[in-house]
């Protein structure tokens, strides 16, 4: 089956999805709220998200619980469009939904390591299910972070994290949520390969730009908080970057210093990432989503018969939720209109 007749009647599913999207008055009224009730009130009168919420009783919701329900329609729409692909394509986007796998199991080993109760995980997690590898009721049980590893074996997980059980207190989260990373990234490169030739391409490009953030966000944290030796930076990076190259990532792990990585990249095409030292630091990841954000949109508005308007709309739907869990997060904190728009992916009129 040729690319037109593949992606008209898809990518009509996915414009009438990305249609019901909030609009940048949806934001403002939401940056006005002052609970997160009155969050969840607004998304139940007025968006699409009704249908996560149209049986919740909206004076009981608390934060944790709406960011669940965020998620799940997010797993909703990845599942009206997974019916639409056949063949590699369909595996693409059940590789897509290890994301959401990935993210789960990077809170049952932060709260493991902060020594909490993870009973209330379960709460959380939104991947269980059909397309799920893992028995999140066995990792429920888990007692520590050594059982909670043995309870993953058989899975594409339990390898990887395995040697980390007794790795030092300060840098164990840091490897294993780079590993877990690397896991995704790699099925997905390795899927991305299997499409159409013009697919494969625009998917690879797309992934490459992703791969280059992340590179460079990790080389920068192993050298400023981790102490990382080179070496071993070079060996969790991930390969695939689009204008990053080996020589590249390599010389950028042999710097001194956060200081000199800084000083090398301020000139190149990634140079936002470094050129504000003040805030470097706090916004480094929203700096990263705000790129691909609006990379994105560009691909959606260029999109034709083509893959890349269904790889869009699901990158551009996730970066919605994190941006209402990004309100949700500040009314938490108190923090006043103004402040919170700073922390949006997008761009509402008056943030930075």
């Amino acid at each position: 089956m040729g690319n037109a007749s593949r992606f008209a009647a898809i990518n009509a599913k996915v414009r009438a999805l990305k249609g019901r999207m909030l609009t940048e008055d949806d934001f403002v009224n939401l940056l006005k709220e002052k609970k997160v009730k009155g969050i969840a009130r607004y998304l139940k009168e007025n968006t699409s998200y009704k249908k996560v919420l149209k049986n919740v009783d909206i004076n009981d919701i608390h934060r944790g619980h709406l960011e669940y329900l965020l998620k799940k329609y997010i797993v909703l729409q990845y599942e009206k469009l997974i019916h639409y692909f056949t063949d590699e394509y369909r595996k693409l986007f059940r590789v897509l939904f290890i994301r959401y796998e990935v993210e789960d199991l990077k809170l049952f080993i932060r709260a493991i390591l902060r020594n909490e109760d993870i009973d209330y995980i379960k709460d959380l997690v939104v991947y269980s299910g059909i397309y799920s590898t893992v028995n999140y009721d066995l990792l429920i049980k888990s007692k520590g972070l050594e059982e909670f590893i043995e309870n993953l074996k058989g899975t594409i997980y339990y390898d990887a994290l395995k040697p980390y059980i007794n790795e030092s207190e300060k840098k164990i989260s840091f490897y294993m949520e780079m590993s877990l990373d690397r896991i995704y990234f790699r099925m997905l490169y390795e899927q991305a390969n299997k499409l159409s030739k013009h697919d494969r391409k625009i998917l690879i490009d797309l992934l490459g730009k992703n791969i280059d953030l992340l590179n460079l966000e990790w080389i920068y944290r192993g050298l400023k908080y981790y102490d990382i030796a080179p070496e071993e930076l070079i060996n969790y990076t991930l390969m695939g970057g689009l204008n990053l190259n080996y020589r590249d990532i390599k010389d950028l792990c042999y710097s001194e210093s956060d200081k000199e990585l800084i000083k090398l990249m301020l000139d190149s095409r990634y140079g936002f990432l470094f050129d504000n030292e003040k805030t470097m630091d706090l916004f480094m990841e929203r700096r990263i989503e705000r790129y691909l954000y609006f990379n994105f949109k560009e691909y959606f508005r260029k999109g034709s018969l083509d893959i890349i308007q269904s790889i869009a709309f699901m990158h551009l739907l996730e970066f919605e939720m994190r941006d209402i869990i990004s309100i949700t997060e500040g009314i938490r904190y108190g923090l006043n209109e103004e402040k919170m728009k700073s922390y949006l992916i997008r761009r509402i009129k008056g943030s930075d």
